[in-house]
């Protein structure tokens, strides 16, 4: 079995379970759980390299005068939303260079990190100052995702602060919003 089964089976079986337990729907890579003020999103983003991911954490305030929207949101309906629309995020830390790889990982003096691409692993040979950090199989996998499940209790703390404070915003701003909206119905019923 591939490197990515192995880690995408792992996933599956303890994370993506994870995540519909605390409410969210999705696929991967986009889950979402909404909420009644808001939408948290979680995105697993590959590396384009391939061999690693690393998961992001954000939330969007839809009907709020504060959304954490971006500017790339604008012409993207608000079903289709992913962390990559939102300004703030928490980003998972991940195990080397903030990245979760699911190859085996190299450190060399310098502590530059090589991940031996899946092709290659069986002939590489690494020069002699460098040191095995990781060898992939099923049980890193698993460390990988117990890893995870244990950076997710911050990143869910972050997301519940993260809302707080935007729901505060949103509620004083909406009201002084909803007051200008009677002054302006007021204004108009008074030109009638």
């Amino acid at each position: 079995m591939s490197n990515n089964k192995i880690m995408r089976n792992a996933l599956k079986r303890t994370i993506f379970k994870e995540l519909e337990e605390k409410g969210f729907t999705g696929t991967y890579p986009h889950f979402k759980k909404i909420l009644p003020d808001c939408v948290e999103l979680i995105d697993f983003q590959t590396n384009k390299y391939g061999g690693s991911f690393r998961i992001l954490v954000s939330a969007v305030f839809p009907d709020g005068r504060v959304t954490n929207l971006s500017d790339l949101a604008e012409s993207v309906d608000i079903d289709n939303v992913d962390v990559t629309y939102t300004n703030e995020r928490y980003l998972l830390k991940g195990i080397y260079n903030g990245w979760f790889y699911y190859r085996d990982v190299y450190i060399s003096p310098a502590d530059f990190y090589y991940d031996v691409p899946e092709k290659e692993s069986d002939s590489f040979s690494p020069p002699e100052d460098w040191k095995l950090l990781q060898k992939f199989d099923e049980k890193t996998a698993i460390a990988i995702c117990e890893e995870i499940s244990l950076q997710f209790e911050d990143a869910f703390e972050w997301l519940s602060e993260f809302e707080q404070k935007n729901q505060k915003k949103n509620k004083s701003k909406y009201t002084t919003r909803k007051a200008s909206f009677k002054a302006l119905d007021l204004l108009f019923k008074w030109k009638k």
